[in-house]
Parts: structure tokens; C-alpha cells; sequence
């Protein structure tokens, strides 16, 4: 008796299908209507049983957002080892016609009902675990342990990079909105069109909210406080593109003369020797920015005392730059989440 089977794999290039079945189709990020498929099944999974969050549901709906390729094929039972070997490797997860979602051992990730059993394993490539264990590790002999049930960030068998030209515009947008809530705070706010003049890569990079803000006549005090915070996210970008040396420890403010003057040195438009750092530093450091986050959220909202300091807002600032910087979600600047 054959199978209908879907499957969903996160990988950018995964294995193509190496075992007896008989193929039916297979659609990615390009094909008509796919984003709106990968949508509906992730209303699937969240309205199922009592509709409400939790860690199953949010495991498997990051799975399907990051999905770049859908497999669909129909398969003999006694095809399912070979089916698992190939599904291991593709990191997929299956959905079949009884309503259920399996992992690649065929073991049910949830049920049409929403049940679940939190010991049957969500497929994650093992470069992802690998880095997860590597970051508790080194956490460790600091003396922070954060939740060991944190799913492991994104792999580089995954991610798809902002390329090195969006990540220097909006380094440089970054920027603007910082110096422009320095001039908030001395109450002597410059001319946006000074800001045009001067940097038009920055400007025209501007998110909608950084535009209001640089354009406004007297903001918010906590809206010029919040971009003021902006430079520890305009950090690790510049970090990224090689424009600083290293990205220290979540435990000081950064450096904001030192931002400002990198970049404006590198806000010529004709500047083209770009590149970014290597994908694993960067997932590295998200993997690791990912889990103080946590930490310094469960310190405050716990009451709890760290063996060593780490500032939350430095963090959250981090965070922000670094999933936009891995497409976390797809989200533009001014609709990163950064959960934890």
C-alpha cells in the first residue's frame, strides 16, 4: 500500500530524493503561490487542538517559515528506512494524509488535534546542534546555563544572508538615527537634509519609523531613548562587514565615536570591496547572543543574580541586528521580533 507524503526541508540545497518512490512534484521559494502554501500550513499547525502556543507549535512553525523546498511523492511501506536516511539528511519534516506531522523517523511531531509527545525529536541540522552545544559549553565555564531546551539558531546549511550591500546601508541608516538622538538629547536636532547631503546611502536606507523619527520636531522621550540604544545594533553590523575587529562580550556599552567615524570613512557609494565575515562567526555569535538573551530576560524577570555581568538591553539591541542580518523571519528592520 503506498503513502502520500509532503515533505518540508529548511535546506538551502538539500539531497535530492535517493530512494524508490514515485515522484509527484517539487516547488521552492520561486514557485507561484508557495509562500501562501507554507502560510496556510502554519495556520494548520497553530489552530489545531486548543490553538494556543506552545514549544511543539513554535518549533514546527519555524520549521515551515525557514521551509525553502516541498517534496511530494508517494511511498511503500517498506520504503520508509530508506525514506528516513534521505529525510535525516534533507532536515524535513512529513505531513501525511491522516493529519499528522512526522519527523524523518516517521514519529509524530503533532497530532490533527494538536497533541504531542515532547520526547519525539524536531529534526535540526546537526551543524545547528553542534553549535548549540558548542555555545552551552563555553556558557558553562562562565557559570550560566541557559535553558537547555532552546532550540538550536539557524545553520549554514540554512541561511540566507543579507548580502554585504544591505547590511552597509543599513549599518549606515543605524547611524543616522543615532546621531540624530544625540542632537534630540542636546536639544539642538540637525537637518534631516544635512543628513541627505552628507550620507545619501544612509538616508535613502532609512526604515519607516527611522525616517518619522529623524524628520520629527520633538519626539517621544522614550522614542529618542529606544533609537539612542540603536548604536549597539549598528555594532555587530559593523562588525560583520570587517569594519570592527571583534565583537566583545554583551557586558559594556560600545564605542560611539568609534562607530560614527567607521562610518562615515565608509560611506562612499563607490566603496565596492565588500564582504562579510565567514557564516559561521556570524552564526556563532547569534547562537551565543540567542542564549544571554534568555538569560538576562529570566535574571530580570526572576530576580535572579548572574555570575558575571551581562547587560539585556546590549543584548536585545544584538539581537535585533543579528536576526535581520540571518532574514530571522523575513522581516524587514522595523518588524524584527527577537523571542527568546
Amino acid at each position: 500500500m503506498s503513502l502520500l507524503v509532503n515533505a518540508y526541508s529548511t535546506l538551502t540545497n538539500p539531497t535530492a530524493i535517493n530512494f524508490s518512490c514515485k515522484k509527484l512534484n517539487q516547488r521552492g521559494l520561486n514557485s507561484l503561490y508557495f509562500t501562501d502554501h507554507l502560510n496556510g500550513f502554519i495556520g494548520y499547525v497553530m489552530q489545531a487542538g486548543d490553538g494556543e502556543m506552545n514549544s511543539r507549535r513554535y518549533e514546527l512553525y519555524r520549521h515551515i517559515q525557514k521551509t525553502k523546498h516541498q517534496f511530494t511523492f508517494e511511498i511503500e511501506e517498506n520504503q520508509f528506512n530508506e525514506l528516513a536516511h534521505w529525510a535525516e539528511q534533507a532536515n524535513v519534516i512529513l505531513f501525511i494524509p491522516d493529519g499528522t506531522i512526522r519527523n524523518p523517523k516517521m514519529d509524530v511531531l503533532q497530532d490533527p488535534d494538536g497533541k504531542f509527545d515532547i520526547n519525539v525529536k524536531m529534526p535540526y541540522p546537526s551543524e545547528a546542534l553542534q553549535r548549540k552545544a558548542k555555545t552551552e559549553q563555553y556558557l558553562a565555564t562562565l557559570g550560566l546555563h541557559p535553558l537547555v531546551s532552546l532550540p538550536p539558531v539557524v545553520a549554514e546549511s540554512e541561511v540566507i544572508l543579507r548580502t554585504p550591500d544591505e547590511v552597509k546601508k543599513r549599518s549606515l541608516a543605524l547611524m543616522l538615527t543615532g546621531i540624530q538622538a544625540e542632537s534630540f538629547r542636546e536639544n539642538a536636532p540637525l537637518d534631516p537634509e544635512e543628513f541627505k547631503a552628507r550620507c545619501p546611502l544612509g538616508f535613502a536606507a532609512l526604515s519607516n519609523t527611522e525616517y518619522d523619527f529623524i524628520h520629527a520636531p520633538q519626539p517621544q522621550e522614550q522614542d529618542v531613548m529606544n533609537m539612542s540604544w540603536r548604536y549597539e545594533a549598528l555594532l555587530p553590523l559593523q562588525w560583520a562587514l570587517n569594519w570592527q575587529s571583534k565583537l566583545p562580550f554583551a557586558d559594556t556599552f560600545c564605542n560611539v565615536s568609534s562607530l560614527v567615524e567607521t562610518g562615515l570613512e565608509n560611506s562612499n557609494p563607490e566603496l565596492s570591496t565588500l564582504t562579510l565575515r565567514p557564516t559561521s562567526e556570524l552564526l556563532d555569535a547569534l547562537d551565543l547572543n540567542y542564549r544571554l538573551h534568555w538569560l538576562a530576560r529570566d535574571c530580570r524577570l526572576n530576580n535572579k543574580i548572574l555570575p558575571v555581568e551581562i547587560m539585556e538591553g546590549v543584548i536585545q539591541e544584538r539581537q535585533h541586528a543579528l536576526n535581520w542580518l540571518t532574514n530571522f523571519e523575513n522581516a524587514d528592520w522595523d518588524d524584527v521580533d527577537t523571542p527568546s
